[in-house]
């Protein structure tokens, strides 16, 4: 019985651990149904456009992939987009605030947005240069908050489309 409990032990820690990556293009492994999520954590998804993005907000029941990756938070597990664009007006606000995703551009940095009109040193002291904040224009940000962004060489783009601000 130990050696049973020690084995589950291990998956469970070994699934921690794991990272599943597959492509938006190309999801091979959702045939597989919730095998992936059995044994990874993570989910990371490539290769993500702005028309995917809108069906996951959407919770489009008719995509496959959309429908998988929301049964993938029944097993606890963490999603990362890949997005394949850089215009960051096209982001939807609402996987910031609505949807539990990481989105990162290609070179890994992660897309940071807050809800709050005012961001204060607070909000952005555990951010890295790995970090992009993105600003809506009815934004602002602390003085403190500036100097901190600066010291730690956080990119900050401000939203220009109108509806970029949700």
């Amino acid at each position: 019985m130990d050696e049973l409990v020690e084995r589950i032990i291990s998956i469970i820690n070994q699934r921690e651990q794991n990272t599943l990556f597959l492509s938006c293009r190309t999801p091979s492994h959702i045939d597989q149904g919730i095998r992936g999520f059995l044994y990874n954590k993570q989910i990371h998804l490539t290769e993500v456009d702005i028309l995917f993005l809108e069906r996951f907000i959407r919770k489009d029941s008719e995509d496959p992939l959309v429908k998988w990756l929301y049964q993938s938070y029944d097993y606890d597990c963490h999603l990362t987009f890949e997005l394949a664009f850089s215009n960051t007006d096209l982001i939807p606000i609402e996987l910031f605030n609505e949807c539990s995703v990481k989105l990162m551009n290609k070179q890994g940095k992660q897309y940071i947005s807050f809800p709050q009109k005012i961001i204060t040193y607070q909000k952005t002291a555990m951010l890295t240069q790995d970090h992009i904040l993105l600003l809506t224009s009815k934004q602002l940000i602390t003085d403190l908050a500036k100097d901190r962004l600066q010291e730690k060489k956080v990119a900050v783009v401000e939203r220009s489309l109108p509806n970029a601000d949700g």
